[in-house]
């Protein structure tokens, strides 16, 4: 990529973080457009930082009003994770579990249900679509349950993530604050154990309601036999 080609994908990214997604989307240039749309959504994540903005001389603009302006928006850049993090401060103060925010917020599960209710309801976050919620097993007996939250309003994402214990695997559930969460809950329950609270009807989703033990876990066995079928061990043909 041509240094030309960076600083007008800086551009365009800068314009669309400020609100002008029309100028990024009408671009001619295929790639400039998609990788300037990527490192809006990364800045947004809190994974990059914001280009620097183009510094505009008094020449160029009767007065210093728009470079005063400009000034302000470059340093009242904030990404989402840091907004979401300071104002959790302030509500739940004591719910946040890690120090770094460039990827994550880490929650305790205790006030999930009451954090994720606030974070659909509070104006200036209003993170009103749960786009993905997945389970994993970290290592050294921890489950962990991540959640992407998306706000259609602003535009704006963050990542946060729950973990548990596998002796004590137990979340609230947020299927009555994002309806969409009723299958992707029960898909983490049914491949690694995580029992969510208060989800209306938490059953396996694809395997059967009696097949034993949580197939996504690192310590799983596969059983033997099913109502006296052999299971096979080897996937042959799935290459």
């Amino acid at each position: 990529m041509t240094e030309n080609q960076q600083k007008l994908i800086d551009e365009l990214v800068n314009k669309g973080l400020d609100g002008d997604m029309d100028a990024v989307n009408a671009h001619q240039d295929r790639m400039v457009r998609a990788k300037a749309k990527s490192m809006i959504m990364k800045i947004q994540k809190g994974i990059l930082k914001r280009p620097p903005l183009k510094k505009i001389s008094p020449e160029e603009v009767p007065n210093g009003d728009i470079v005063q302006n400009q000034e302000k928006k470059e340093n009242k850049q904030e990404s989402t994770s840091a907004k979401v993090v300071r104002k959790l401060l302030e509500k739940f103060p004591n719910e946040i579990e890690n120090e770094e925010f460039d990827s994550h917020i880490q929650l305790k599960p205790d006030k999930w249900f009451e954090i994720a209710t606030w974070l659909k309801s509070e104006p200036e976050l209003f993170f009103d679509s749960l786009q993905c919620q997945m389970g994993i097993d970290v290592q050294d007996d921890i489950l962990e349950s991540r959640y992407n939250l998306h706000s259609m309003k602003h535009n704006h994402y963050v990542e946060l993530r729950i973990a548990v214990s596998r002796s004590n695997a137990k979340i609230p559930s947020v299927e009555k604050i994002w309806r969409v969460a009723d299958w992707f809950e029960r898909e983490t329950y049914d491949m690694l154990g995580i029992e969510y609270i208060g989800h209306s009807d938490l059953r396996r989703i694809l395997l059967p309601d009696d097949w034993e033990g949580w197939p996504l876990r690192k310590d799983y066995q596969e059983q033997e036999t099913y109502h006296g079928i052999i299971v096979p061990k080897m996937k042959e043909g799935w290459e």
